[in-house]
């Protein structure tokens, strides 16, 4: 069950990185290449940024509680600073969803928590590849380098949760972004 729900965890990064090069080359595509068509695109998909970061946050805290609840994973150190990081962006979010347009501003909470758990992510990937360079911050008896999963040679737990990260980041910064631009032109 755990190593289905890992591939299943490491496609969904995939899909995940997939969207976050998408959404840049849109970005990019409006701005630079002057394209309407992208620019139509950012406006429809815009507008589920939040939903479309809270279902990216959920899922990673859902994640980790599978991780380390049902299959027993001891997350390490920076595997719990992590968690500081993405639990309360699921909150907020959750609550920025369903709570109306007057909780949307605490999304850029949300955005901020992200930038800084992507770099903690980061920094617990490169110790994975490079313990002896990078390592230091963990227990002996539970070291950041330990690779509890490991799809496809690369993908594994930092990896996807620093992927989780540059989701939210990217879908509700667009959406946040979009919708100041809105009112902005509105008024």
């Amino acid at each position: 069950m755990t190593e289905t729900l890992s591939l299943f965890f490491a496609l969904l990064g995939f899909g995940g990185v997939f969207a976050i090069v998408g959404v840049l080359g849109l970005l990019a595509a409006a701005k630079f290449g002057n394209s309407a068509g992208a620019r139509r695109l950012l406006d429809d998909i815009a507008p589920l940024g939040f939903v479309l970061g809270t279902i990216a946050a959920t899922t990673a805290m859902a994640g980790s509680l599978y991780y380390s609840e049902v299959a027993n994973f001891n997350p390490c150190r920076l595997c719990w600073v992590q968690r500081y990081f993405m639990y309360p962006s699921a909150l907020i979010l959750l609550a920025s969803l369903f709570g109306g347009q007057r909780f949307r501003r605490f999304g850029w909470l949300a955005v901020g928590l992200s930038v800084v758990g992507f770099g903690v992510a980061v920094y617990h990937r490169l110790e994975q590849q490079f313990p002896d360079t990078v390592g230091g911050s963990c227990a002996l008896d539970n070291p950041c380098s330990g690779r509890y999963v490991d799809q496809f040679g690369f993908m594994t737990i930092p990896t996807m949760a620093a992927i989780a990260f540059a989701l939210v980041f990217t879908f509700v910064s667009l959406n946040l972004r979009h919708s100041s631009s809105v009112s902005i032109t509105q008024e």
